[in-house]
């Protein structure tokens, strides 16, 4: 009796340690696109930059915050900027700070369950505060409404093309910065990453990552504007080719730099002498 059923436990023991291997893959894909942080670091007028902070709602009434910076003298445009998977925008604000001495405003602001912006974040919800962000600056009567641009960063990348879809709002123009192709192809990335013992979990992929709401779809249904690609060589979190990809969907119309040296999202930060002037070249 005892032989006999000890396959039996063992099949079951298998089945309950891929179930829990299951789990435990889920939630690690989750923490991969949201890593929110309420802790806020010092605001920009810290560092001797004008600001206002902005209270709006998003689509489905979760309240949101930003922070609007004004152009210095007369503004050549606004720029939108969509933030990454981590943190805050009081952190991920230094990557886009430096517009308004350039002659352009900046609106930074945070999904909810981000910073001080309420609710928890989901791919529909970061939607829809995208949306939302659009048609807040839309709105402001000290725009130019004609002269609208997005930043999006990483998962911020992801969330702009998609909110440009689907806001009924005229962006002149948009920069992605290191964002992923799709949301699956990024977990499938990260899961040939898995050691041996968790490869077989590659199988499940399809049910433990969704489709929907991806980049790739976004870019084929964006009008033409100009769409100026930026990855880091380097890039261990996402890689370049995902840019790559999304650049064949829109070759007519958009431009890809793969910045030699770079890592995720960083080329702004580490080489700034040539990074900014050629933001400010695509935006001019």
């Amino acid at each position: 009796m005892e032989t006999t059923g000890s396959p039996n436990k063992m099949k079951k023991l298998q089945r309950g340690v891929m179930l829990l291997l299951m789990l435990f893959a889920s939630g690690c894909a989750n923490g991969i696109f949201y890593q929110p942080s309420r802790r806020m670091a010092p605001a920009p007028d810290s560092r001797g930059l004008q600001y206002e902070a902005v209270d709006f709602k998003s689509t489905d009434g979760t309240p949101l915050k930003g922070w609007w910076l004004p152009a210095r003298g007369n503004a050549k445009g606004t720029v939108i900027h969509f933030h990454g998977n981590a943190q805050n925008m009081s952190t991920h604000v230094q990557y886009a700070d430096w517009l308004p001495a350039a002659g352009y405003n900046l609106f930074v602001f945070d999904y909810r369950g981000y910073g001080q912006s309420g609710g928890a974040p989901s791919r529909k919800g970061l939607l829809r505060d995208g949306v939302a962000a659009l048609t807040t600056v839309h709105a402001r009567s000290d725009v130019d409404q004609t002269e609208l641009f997005v930043w999006g960063q990483s998962l911020g990348g992801t969330v702009a093309l998609q909110s440009m879809v689907h806001a009924n709002i005229p962006i002149k123009a948009a920069i992605i910065d290191s964002t992923f192709y799709s949301y699956s192809k990024i977990a499938a990335d990260k899961m040939r990453q898995f050691p041996w013992f968790l490869q077989p979990l590659r199988l499940f992929r399809p049910l433990l990552i969704s489709g929907g709401y991806d980049a790739s779809s976004a870019v084929k249904n964006l009008p033409e504007l100009p769409i100026f690609f930026i990855h880091g060589e380097k890039d261990r979190v996402i890689p370049a080719s995902h840019s790559q990809k999304l650049h064949q969907l829109a070759p007519a119309h958009s431009t890809l730099w793969i910045v030699p040296g770079a890592d995720h999202c960083d080329a702004v930060l580490r080489f700034p002498e040539e990074v900014k002037p050629k933001i400010i070249k695509f935006l001019d």
